[in-house]
């Protein structure tokens, strides 16, 4: 069974949308020194590092990581099909270093979707 970590963000401020990338959040003082790939991060973390950029900037952050379990799934006359068999999405959102929502889902969570292509 392969698992798939995706962390990716978004800074909202007036100045102009940013994204937030996984490289950036590795690099920062609240993944620590021991955090290398994704499946380091905490969900603290996370919300850590989501809560000073936001601080920072005065403005809504959006932070989210998708943990994808893949697998044999969906068996039919002796075929099978590889895919997405478990899925656990967190999503933090502050503005301007208050938290707004900090929720873990089962699957994809779908307030990112009005994120994702969001254009200030």
């Amino acid at each position: 069974m392969e698992v798939e970590y995706n962390i990716a963000g978004r800074i909202l401020a007036k100045e102009g949308s940013r994204v937030i990338s996984l490289a950036e959040i590795l690099a920062s003082p609240e993944a620590g020194s021991g955090a290398t790939c994704a499946a380091d991060l905490s969900e603290d973390v996370l919300s850590a590092y989501c809560k000073a950029v936001s601080a920072q900037n005065a403005c809504k952050v959006y932070l989210w990581k998708d943990r994808e379990e893949y697998g044999n799934a969906n068996v039919f006359n002796g075929g099978s099909d590889y895919e997405v068999v478990n899925e656990v999405c967190f999503l933090c959102i502050y503005d301007s270093g208050c938290e707004v929502l900090r929720e873990r889902t089962n699957c994809w969570n779908e307030k990112i979707d009005a994120v994702v292509s969001y254009n200030v």
